[in-house]
């Protein structure tokens, strides 16, 4: 499980030194989170192109969704057993869109996420929308609200922003 401590929040506009993957990679060593986020972005069906997206030179923000929220979704879809394994076995379309559905462009910041008095439309790189609202939780088109694991957003990357949610961002 996250916890507070295991990822500090740089100061916005100064980049990491580590990619979006690496810095995943890094938290699941320590932490042993993101097991499902990881393997779902390597399932051989995608050959390796989520991964190049997500460690290449395009800015992105990431709301990576804690492994209790993946392991949430494998359930509601059915699986009686989840396991981060299970993932690639779930049909390409599905995994793919949810992926999508949690990676925006640009380099966002979570005071460019919320905006203090309204609500903001996102768009994700599968082409539909989350909206955040003034108290810093998420809308996605499934009805469900999001929150984000405070502290853990403006996770600085090389290439972006990682924001950790406590939910599974549903299109």
């Amino acid at each position: 499980m996250l916890q507070a401590g295991h990822a500090k929040s740089p100061v916005p506009g100064k980049p990491g030194t580590q990619n979006i993957v690496e810095i995943a990679l890094a938290v699941n060593a320590q932490t042993g989170e993101f097991d499902y986020l990881l393997a779902a972005a390597t399932c051989d069906y995608f050959d390796g192109a989520i991964v190049e997206l997500l460690t290449g030179s395009d800015k992105l923000t990431l709301f990576a969704p804690t492994d209790a929220a993946l392991e949430a979704l494998q359930r509601k879809l059915g699986v009686e057993t989840p396991a981060p394994a299970i993932t690639c076995s779930l049909p390409q379309a599905t995994v793919f869109n949810i992926l999508a559905y949690h990676v925006t462009d640009g380099r966002r910041f979570s005071n460019s996420v919320f905006n203090k008095r309204s609500t903001k439309m996102i768009e994700m790189l599968n082409g539909q929308y989350i909206v955040t609202n003034p108290n810093l939780s998420i809308n996605d088109n499934a009805g469900k609200t999001i929150s984000p694991v405070l502290p853990l957003v403006n996770i600085n990357a090389s290439n972006g922003v990682i924001h950790v949610i406590d939910g599974v961002l549903e299109p």
